[in-house]
């Protein structure tokens, strides 16, 4: 067979063509000039870590891909687990994402793999990361959900994050905080029995959504794993709301209904009374410090005295004292009881350190509050044929007025003397508000003075507000309320009167004259709590589950979702921030925007944050 001639290469000629080809190999162009980069693109599993704990229907596969070469992008990235496909990663602008559906796979050892591929169709491969998924329970576990934050929350800095069991639940003997499906290390804190606060500080954590969820194990070794709830982590130049009506913060750890408002200490301490006979303690910014148990429910509020102690009364008939770490004031027994009598009423505090309370009986209790005995051997005394629920309040100059379920009001010296007592106006159970204004009174000699008034303001069960006159009980105006409900009654700075009703909110003017009504203004809502009116003039109160926040002018400011209902009134604190117990046992902080209390008058239950439920030295005390 003859081969066909083939022309002569010279050695120079295939050693030039070795280079061109080495420089379209170096240079990733090819024989044309154009890019054709095909080194594969570098990728890296960011989370879940190797070795890590795994559980749920939302752990986050975290992937960071990138292509190499000028004029190349990463295409797409699949996530493997096991070596089987299970999705494709979604670029968030910084890294690839996968929601991995841990309760598909078995309980055990998966690999977690991520196939990065570029415009080329090179492939990156990254090392895989083994797990451990656990989500299946050989026995049944206690029920915790997650109460704060919320879903749909935005979230920045150190986040509390508070887990409850659930109604009927049983106790955990461990929980375990979730974070995008992933167990955390993060320690735990019990507060208050069946809720457990997590600490989360997201400093070094990216933008962007996460999921959390607990799991709590019983002591048999089952668990349950609790509900997502889905928050974002704002980025560092995105600024969070803190404007009025936004949430400070949220604290949890009581049980039972709060009826009573919660009371504030000089240093900053809030106390919560509950029906499930215990009082909290939380710190300013919400973490429970301590606890105390009485021997019945408490369906007052609290009252702090001058030196930070602490004095609540209970349905147990006794009025407890305690310091401010919770120790017992009076020595072992810590509370001065009243016998047989029910207490539901909140104490008030003269001037000389001596607290006033009525009971079930009709007894009107004066109680040292130094040493926890009755201020003098007359006391108690029976001063109301029916029993005394609403609180007692004290004038400037130390009259106590005392109201009774028997519909009369009565005007008590400090001595323990009854010095005058109304007509019927109706059976009274809410707490009563004092005011002052300035009168002109005839003298006996025929001329005129000016002198100071003391009005008393009190709801009957009757259905209306009356104002009587603080000399000798005589009614100067009355006016009729809607609805079954009705609150206790406040006294802005500009001497407007506020009542929560049924129906809304009433605000009625002091002084009416010829041509001005009574009533200034009804603001529309359901189950109207009694208000506290903040140093702007603007009138905060929950309304069924949303906190309302409203203008002198009866317009409105801002509302805010509690997502529970409360019983109690509310309180507005030194810096502003109103605070609302809930009926689901979570305290809330909102922010008002005002520099605290009004000042003046009686502007929220029991006048001030303190309680001391008296007209004098300590206006601003809230």
């Amino acid at each position: 067979m003859t081969l066909p001639h083939l022309p002569f290469i010279s050695t120079r000629a295939l050693i030039v063509a070795s280079a061109v080809l080495m420089t379209v190999v170096v240079s990733g162009c090819d024989l044309f000039g154009s890019v054709a980069d095909h080194r594969a693109p570098r990728v890296d599993i960011v989370r879940p870590v190797p070795g890590s704990e795994v559980a749920g229907e939302n752990v986050l596969v975290e992937i960071r891909a990138e292509a190499t070469g000028s004029d190349n992008y990463v295409s797409f990235v699949n996530v493997n687990v096991d070596g089987r496909r299970v999705g494709e990663a979604e670029f968030d602008g910084t890294s690839y994402r996968f929601r991995l559906d841990t309760s598909t796979l078995e309980d055990g050892l998966h690999r977690i793999e991520a196939v990065a591929f570029d415009r080329f169709e090179s492939r990156g491969i990254a090392e895989p990361v083994q797990v451990t998924s656990d989500n299946r329970s050989a026995t049944p576990g206690p029920r915790y959900d997650i109460v704060d934050p919320r879903s749909g929350d935005r979230i920045a800095g150190l986040v509390r994050i508070a887990a409850r069991a659930s109604f009927g639940a049983g106790t955990a003997d461990r929980i375990d905080l979730l974070i995008d499906g992933m167990v955390t290390n993060l320690p735990v804190e019990a507060s208050g029995g069946d809720t457990y606060i997590f600490d989360w500080n997201t400093e070094s954590e990216g933008a962007g959504d996460r999921v959390l969820q607990v799991r709590a194990f019983g002591r048999n070794g089952g668990f349950e794993i609790s509900d997502p709830v889905t928050v974002t982590l704002a980025r560092d130049d995105e600024p969070m709301d803190t404007g009025p009506g936004s949430l400070a913060w949220r604290a949890f750890g009581f049980a039972g209904e709060v009826e009573g408002s919660p009371a504030v200490g000089f240093n900053g301490d809030i106390y919560v009374a509950s029906s499930s006979d215990t009082l909290y303690a939380f710190d300013r910014y919400g973490s429970l410090r301590w606890s105390f148990g009485a021997l019945g429910p408490m369906r007052s509020s609290v009252l702090v005295g001058n030196n930070e102690d602490v004095f609540v009364s209970s349905e147990d008939g006794r009025v407890y004292g305690l310091t401010s770490q919770g120790v017992g004031l009076w020595g072992a027994s810590s509370a001065y009881s009243a016998g047989a009598g029910i207490l539901r009423g909140t104490p008030a505090l003269d001037v000389n350190g001596v607290m006033y309370v009525g009971d079930s009986r009709g007894l009107l209790h004066a109680i040292n509050s130094f040493d926890g005995l009755p201020a003098s051997p007359a006391w108690p005394i029976q001063v109301a044929e029916g029993s005394i629920i609403a609180s007692p309040v004290i004038a400037r100059d130390r009259t106590i007025f005392v109201a009774s379920s028997d519909g009369r009001v009565r005007a008590v010296s400090p001595d323990g003397i009854t010095i005058w007592t109304s007509p019927d106006i109706g059976p009274i159970r809410t707490d009563m508000a004092l005011s002052e204004r300035s009168i002109t009174a005839f003298t006996p000699s025929g001329g005129t003075e000016e002198i100071l008034l003391t009005v008393i303001y009190v709801v009957t069960e009757s259905g209306r507000i009356h104002a009587l006159s603080g000399r000798d009980g005589t009614s100067i105006w009355s006016h009729p309320l809607d609805g079954p409900l009705r609150s206790a009654p406040v006294v802005g700075a500009d001497g407007a009167v506020y009542v929560g009703t049924s129906t809304g909110l009433v605000a009625l003017e002091e002084e009416t004259g010829s041509w001005t009504s009574r009533l200034r203004f009804k603001f529309v809502a359901s189950d109207v709590g009694a208000p506290a009116v903040d140093a702007a003039g603007v009138i905060h109160f929950v309304g069924a589950k949303t906190v309302y926040a409203v203008n002198p002018n009866g317009t409105p400011a801002w509302t805010y979702d509690l997502g529970t209902e409360s019983d109690g009134p509310v309180t507005i604190n030194r810096d502003g921030t109103l605070l609302v117990a809930g009926n689901n046992g979570t305290l809330f902080a909102i922010r008002t925007g005002s520099v605290g209390l009004a000042r003046g008058k009686w502007p929220m239950v029991h006048r001030n944050a303190r309680h001391t439920g008296r007209l004098g030295l300590d206006e601003t005390d809230g």
